[in-house]
């Protein structure tokens, strides 16, 4: 158009060499229709890229999610005696959250700008190999500021990353013993904790951001030097007739576009990094291999008659300190018996290992003759009532909460525990009886449990 329309026009001859005798308004006609439609065209195609792969990391990032949270359940104590749950929560949401905002606004944006950018050095170089050489000049330079300022944005997202999981725990351990708080008027000691954390977070935060802004900076000066460059050789080569006005404005015009996808990486190299930072710590926890879990030769266990013995059995929480040893004792069928002594002293710890929420570190447990880690878990906890120190509910109906008991079981005996354990009649006064939904750890809006 530039060329052979509006510059042709001052040389009606070459007008007609060129064009082959074409009508310059017909022909600025059919170029502005294509314009049109390579755009539709392009969005169209925008459309299918963007769309379907974006629905596909999405499906990828739940399934993501359901296999770490199945895999949080099955790990064992231990994993959660070093682990703060706040911090957890934080990984199965906002973690897996970042991964996709990074994914869909980002990385897949970048791989369809990589593949295009490909296509514009083609042509650019077609259009003038030396005005390409020079362009592709600043790459190598960027690539070397990317990576340098790089390592280091990861260094600082992976320790905001780090500060942000102590703070939701902080946050989660807060909210779990509100009564407690406010019982003591802990209210500005705690609020002191979260404050300095909150201000560690920050600082963090802000060397990530400005060293993503760092890195911006110096990869816009480098594109400028880059287009500078060219259009100072370029003009060169128009005043020398080996290039056209239009072929240097149509080269200007890919550079620009081609170095876009260069722009928005350095732009947004920060959420990138922080999905990292997010990413690694999701691989920590599925790489997480759980200390008690279903030996190779493990079958399901047969029903019990119930003697229990203990042979020398020694367990510590930490290697450096046993808080059982050598512990023998024996307890035959239908036999009830107590176990009292000081707390910490390990009455809770033996129920644990009846369990197998741990594993002793030395010596063995038998039900009816056969150690326990020859049973499936799953067959071996079935088979065993608890009662816990801390009774918990979960978000739903009482009826729903006395069913984990027996998964499937039916209004009747649903009915029947809640008569056993004495809670049908005070159950049945509530306004839905059984059906009556509870909140979170069984507290209801309305502040009764």
């Amino acid at each position: 158009m530039f060329d052979q329309v509006l510059v042709a026009q001052t040389d009606s001859s070459f007008n007609v060499i060129v064009n082959g005798g074409i009508d310059p308004i017909l022909l600025l006609t059919l170029l502005a229709l294509s314009i049109v439609f390579i755009s539709v065209l392009g969005s169209f195609a925008a459309y299918v890229s963007t769309f379907g792969m974006a629905l596909a990391s999405v499906q990828i990032l739940t399934d993501i999610r359901s296999d770490l949270f199945s895999h949080l359940q099955r790990l064992s104590l231990n994993f959660y005696f070093k682990h703060k749950s706040g911090d957890l929560i934080a990984c199965v949401t906002a973690d897996i959250d970042r991964i996709k905002l990074a994914i869909v606004k980002v990385i897949l944006p970048l791989i369809t700008n990589m593949i295009t950018l490909l296509g514009m050095l083609v042509v650019m170089s077609w259009i003038n190999w030396q005005l390409s050489l020079i362009a592709l000049i600043v790459f190598p330079i960027s690539i070397t500021a990317i990576t340098r300022l790089v390592g280091q944005i990861r260094l600082a997202s992976r320790e905001h990353r780090k500060l942000q999981g102590i703070l939701a725990a902080t946050t989660s351990e807060t909210i779990g013993a509100i009564k407690v708080i406010q019982a003591l008027s802990l209210h500005n000691q705690l609020e002191d904790i979260f404050a300095e954390q909150n201000n560690q977070t920050l600082n963090h935060g802000t060397k990530s951001l400005k060293l993503s802004t760092v890195l911006q900076r110096t990869v816009q000066v480098l594109i400028a030097i880059a287009i500078a460059l060219v259009l100072w050789r370029g003009s060169h080569l128009v005043i020398q007739k080996s290039l056209t006005p239009g072929d240097l404005l149509v080269f200007i015009t890919y550079l620009k576009n081609a170095f876009e996808p260069l722009r928005k990486l350095a732009n947004q190299l920060g959420d990138i990094a922080k999905a990292t930072a997010s990413g690694e710590r999701i691989i920590d926890i599925l790489d997480y291999e759980p200390h008690v879990r279903n030996l190779p030769n493990a079958k399901p266990a047969h029903p019990f008659f119930g003697a229990l013995r203990f042979e020398n059995v020694s367990f510590g929480y930490e290697s450096s300190h046993e808080i059982l040893r050598n512990v023998s004792f024996e307890v035959q069928p239908g036999q009830q018996i107590a176990i009292v002594g000081a707390s910490g002293g390990g009455k809770s710890t033996l129920i644990s290992l009846i369990l197998r929420l741990y594993d002793p570190n030395s010596g063995r447990i038998l039900i009816d003759g056969q150690d326990l880690r020859e049973y499936t878990l799953q067959s071996l906890r079935k088979q065993i009532s608890v009662v816990l120190q801390e009774s918990i509910l979960f978000a739903g109906t009482i009826g729903d909460n006395i069913a984990y008991g027996k998964i499937g079981a039916s209004d009747a005996e649903i009915e029947r525990a809640g008569k056993i354990a004495n809670a049908h009649d005070f159950i049945i006064n509530l306004p839905d009886g059984y059906n009556t939904i509870l909140g979170e750890r069984g507290i209801k809006d309305a502040g009764t449990r």
